[in-house]
């Protein structure tokens, strides 16, 4: 039975997206695992690391214009369960015109030995920012939050507790929405968060595969962090690069969900394309730039590679919807074998739906079996990040400018 080139087409597209879906499938499965393994375990209190061992911890606060919670995440360090003289927080004010200076020298005059001011008149972008800051940072163990974060008052603690291991130069915290219940969008972006950044970190963790900084609620090693050459400047996700040159460098990120901040999502459906725009556009320049990670492969290598190769492989996903679409209308032979692979494909979508309804199901506390009706709703805001990666790589194709695009704050606060 002869082949179609068309078919051929068709059958190389399906096993790539069965491929990529398996192997996801795997990862989220052994991630949905340990969730349900960990709230079976007797809750984590945070106090197994002698006083006397206890890191000192330098925590990095970039702020420009954060005028609605500069102060509201400063009130959080200062509630944080841990000696004041083992850790020092330092505001790097980049060039803010608003009012957060003055909310910051206050907190400084109150705080004088916990807080330090640090002031650019002029804004570089995060990245600089963040280098600022350790220039000035007397910690071993460096930590960042953004400005909107408010971090629980045991993160110090269990944070030190990770590092006990000499193995794990970098942590990754978990990260949780402030104001899901804002609107309809901060809660799309949070029950994705749940699937993307909890459950599936954790699997990532649990088979000992590649996990990134999430550029809030890090921790590197002081040491690590210097020797890997900082952040880079101008890079528009300056954590997914710190992520790639530890990766090459053969080091370990842990995540540890016990290391918990709250954040605020973006509210505002323009704030959220221009934000989803710019991780997309930064990933996709770490691709092309740290392709040399699979040069020595390991599983850990070829995991980061996949990651960061995220926005492109929804390309293929977006040409499934547009081929799906053509053969809506137009008559087509799908012929043997891709119709076979299509039955396969649809298996795998209901086998993969189950486990998403268990992750949306388990990763909130106290667990909400309703979560599962967000499912389609979850697709729905998939196929808007397919759309944001295509149009984040035609920035690339046009080389468009490459600007760092801060995301507005609120403060709202809609999770008591």
């Amino acid at each position: 039975m002869l082949i179609s080139l068309t078919e051929i087409i068709l059958l190389v597209v399906f096993l790539f997206m069965f491929g990529l879906t398996a192997y996801n499938l795997v990862i989220l499965s052994v991630g949905v695992r340990e969730i349900l393994r960990r709230k079976h375990l007797k809750e984590h209190d945070g106090k197994h690391v002698k006083q006397c061992d206890l890191p000192f911890f330098s925590l990095i606060v970039p702020m420009k214009d954060e005028k609605k919670v500069g102060g509201r995440v400063l009130e959080a360090m200062m509630r944080i369960d841990y000696p004041s003289d083992k850790y020092e927080i330092m505001v790097v004010d980049d060039g803010s015109v608003d009012g957060t200076s003055d909310i910051c020298r206050e907190y400084e005059d109150v705080y004088p030995d916990r807080i330090r001011y640090l002031r650019r008149n002029v804004s570089f972008g995060k990245a600089a920012a963040l280098n600022y800051g350790l220039k000035s940072a007397k910690g071993e163990i460096i930590g960042v939050f953004d400005a909107d974060n408010v971090p629980e008052p045991d993160v110090l603690r269990n944070a030190a507790e990770c590092f006990m291991d000499r193995g794990v130069v970098a942590v990754q915290g978990l990260l949780s929405s402030i104001n899901a219940e804002e609107n309809m969008l901060t809660k799309f972006v949070h029950y994705k968060g749940l699937i993307q950044h909890y459950a599936f970190n954790c699997g990532k963790d649990k088979l000992g595969l590649f996990v990134a900084v999430a550029g809030t609620c890090q921790f590197v090693r002081r040491e690590v962090l210097e020797e890997v050459g900082g952040w880079v400047d101008g890079a528009l996700t300056e954590d997914m690069d710190l992520s790639a040159r530890l990766t090459d460098k053969g080091y370990h990120v842990a995540f540890a969900p016990d290391v918990r901040s709250w954040q605020e999502n973006a509210s505002k459906f323009s704030q959220f394309i221009k934000q989803r725009v710019r991780w997309c556009r930064g990933c996709m320049e770490v691709a092309f730039k740290y392709g040399k990670l699979l040069k020595h492969i390991d599983k850990r290598s070829f995991d980061a590679e996949v990651f960061f190769t995220g926005p492109f492989m929804m390309l293929f996903v977006l040409a499934t919807y547009v081929l799906g679409l053509y053969m809506t209308f137009v008559p087509f032979n799908l012929g043997v074998y891709v119709s076979l692979l299509t039955q396969f494909m649809s298996v795998l979508t209901l086998f993969t739906l189950s486990i998403l309804g268990m992750a949306l199901a388990y990763t909130s506390s106290p667990r909400k079996i309703s979560n599962v009706q967000w499912l389609p709703f979850i697709y729905f805001y998939w196929a808007i990040e397919v759309l944001v990666s295509f149009y984040a790589f035609l920035q690339i194709i046009f080389r468009r400018p490459r600007r760092w695009a801060r995301t507005s704050r609120t403060g709202a606060i809609t999770n008591q």
